[in-house]
This record gives structure tokens, C-alpha cells and sequence, in this order.
């Protein structure tokens, strides 16, 4: 475990020099090996992170977890940075399940507000995603969803969010209009929505119109194409083709949905966006695979406007 862990560490070691030089406030590098693991910590005038060495007991998962959460629980030797999880805020539970790590804070976790609470949620995040298998997070507090100090749910998060951003930037929310394709209620045709959505500005636009498809729509008299519990791997976009990796569970159609209905709904609503002519899907990085009984993920998909109700 720990040895796949620090694989994944080193891949990840520019990103790492990234964060430290822009976001530091200090004049000195920690004295950390490349390959060891770190627990992140806010500094105290709360402007900064800033990583520091961590050797855990055990590899098992579950003990890492508890142990790197015990950790930023914990005042570290430096007294110019403080816990990232404050001594009253206890974590109820953290459980992990298909790559989503929850943890479940108690209600003091409130308390934190503004840049502070930005600041220790980036040191949560990315210390915890240094673990093998953890591939995304999302917080609650007693149960229920956190939200930002706009009132705007924080969602999932990934340790990409917060590399080069610092303080109130890596919750900096701006609002746009997405034109998506959801299935008509026979499952045989799309119907096209307008959706304005406040989105986290540091999400990529493509990643955005793939979370709010797999959402599904917020108007009546459309149906979602996907179960909500498909996660988005990665989505990147080059030379015009959105390449989109999505977990396993893609493959399982919901109901009496046609094939075609379920992949226009994404392509003809990534095609909206001006740089995106072609959709390229991947299930957990493989292409080679068939969906449904006669449509095959190998190729690139050009937008088709055939399938949509006048």
C-alpha cells in the first residue's frame, strides 16, 4: 500500500514544487525526500499551505486514513502553522467507497469560515489524496452536504482543484448557461434544455457539461441518460476531441434507453462548446469496448442532431 502510494506521489512531484512555491510564505524548502509522504498543514496567518514529512505506523487503507486524519488534527512542531482540522471539529466517519472518500464532520466544523475554512479544506484534500485508491472527496457536516460561503455546494472534490490557487481564489464561482441533451420520455429520442449553473471556476468547461449529464435534468419532462453513480475519471480535450474516461458503470443503461440516446446526450452537448468537435469516450482508459448491443466506444463520436425532437 504504502510503496503504491508513493508511486503515485512521485508522478505527481512537479505538482507538488508548484503548490510549495506558490502558495509557501516561507524562505526555506522543507526537508522532504520526493518520495515521502506528506501531511499538509495552514499556516497560521492564513495566507498559505505547507506540506510536512509524515511516516505512518501502517499501509493498511483504512489505518492510513485514520492516521493521516489524526495527524491534521494534531499541532505539527512548527508553530508558524496549525492544524488543519481544528481540536473541537471531530470527524464522525470517513468512509471510502469506489474511489470517493466522504468524511463526515461535526457541527463545529461550521465555525470555520471564509479563507481559514478554504485553506484547511485544500491541506484535508491534499494530504488524503496521497493514498492509493482515493481518487476524489466530498465533506459533510452531520450528514449534510458542506457549502461554500456563497451558499453553493462544494460537491466533490479532487487535489487539482487546489494546485496554483490560493486563499479565496480556489472557491472563486462564476455563472454560465449550459445547452444539454437529456432523453425525451420515451428513451428513443433527446430533447435539448438551456440550464444556467454556478460552477467553481478552477473545473474545466467540459468536465462541467459531463457532471450536470450525469446529474441528470433539472427540468421537467426530460430523463437522465446515466446512473448518477458513474464517475468521471478524467476529461481532457486536444486538437478538437473531448476524450471522456468514465467509470464501469457507464456500461449499465437505465431503463429502456437507446444506445445512441445515451451517447448523443453527451457529445451533442459537449459539441456545444467551441472547442470540441468530436467525442472520444473511454471506460476506466480503455476504448476497446462495445456499449449496448450494437455501438462500440473505439472511435470518435461527431456531433448528430437526428436523434432530437423538433
Amino acid at each position: 500500500m504504502i510503496k503504491q502510494t508513493r508511486r503515485k506521489l512521485n508522478k505527481s512531484a512537479f505538482f507538488a514544487l508548484i503548490i510549495f512555491l506558490f502558495i509557501c510564505g516561507c524562505d526555506t524548502k522543507p526537508d522532504i525526500s520526493d518520495d515521502a509522504l506528506r501531511i499538509y498543514y495552514p499556516g497560521k496567518d492564513g495566507t498559505y499551505v505547507r506540506p510536512v514529512g509524515f511516516e505512518p505506523a501502517d499501509s493498511d487503507t483504512e489505518d492510513l486514513i485514520s492516521e493521516m486524519l489524526e495527524a491534521l488534527s494534531v499541532q505539527p512542531a512548527d508553530y508558524d502553522l496549525r492544524p488543519a482540522i481544528p481540536e473541537d471539529v471531530k470527524v464522525l466517519s470517513a468512509i471510502l467507497k469506489d474511489g470517493v472518500l466522504l468524511i463526515d464532520f461535526s457541527a463545529e466544523y461550521y465555525k470555520i469560515t471564509g479563507r481559514e475554512e478554504i485553506l484547511r479544506r485544500a491541506a484535508i484534500v491534499r494530504t488524503l489524496d496521497q493514498i492509493d485508491g482515493i481518487g476524489e472527496m466530498s465533506f459533510t457536516v452531520e450528514g449534510v452536504p458542506v457549502n461554500d460561503s456563497k451558499g453553493v455546494p462544494i460537491g466533490i472534490m479532487t487535489a487539482d482543484m487546489f494546485i496554483d490557487n490560493a486563499g479565496d481564489e480556489i472557491n472563486s464561482y462564476e455563472r454560465t448557461r449550459l445547452k444539454l441533451y437529456f432523453a425525451d420520455e420515451s428513451g428513443t429520442a433527446l430533447e435539448v434544455t438551456t440550464e444556467a449553473v454556478a460552477y467553481n471556476s478552477n473545473i474545466s468547461m467540459e468536465k462541467l457539461v459531463c457532471e450536470h449529464i450525469i446529474s441528470g435534468p433539472l427540468s421537467d419532462g426530460l430523463y437522465p441518460v446515466t446512473s448518477p453513480e458513474v464517475r468521471i475519471m478524467a476529461v481532457t480535450t486536444k486538437d478538437g476531441v473531448c476524450y471522456v474516461n468514465l467509470s464501469k458503470e457507464f456500461l449499465q443503461k437505465q431503463g429502456n434507453l437507446r444506445d445512441e440516446v445515451v451517447l448523443y446526450s453527451f457529445v451533442n452537448s459537449l459539441t456545444e462548446l467551441p472547442n470540441v468537435n468530436k467525442v472520444q469516450f473511454m471506460i476506466d482508459s480503455e476504448t476497446e469496448i462495445s456499449f449496448g448491443e450494437h455501438s462500440y466506444l473505439n472511435a470518435p463520436f461527431e456531433r448528430d442532431l437526428t436523434l432530437v425532437n423538433s
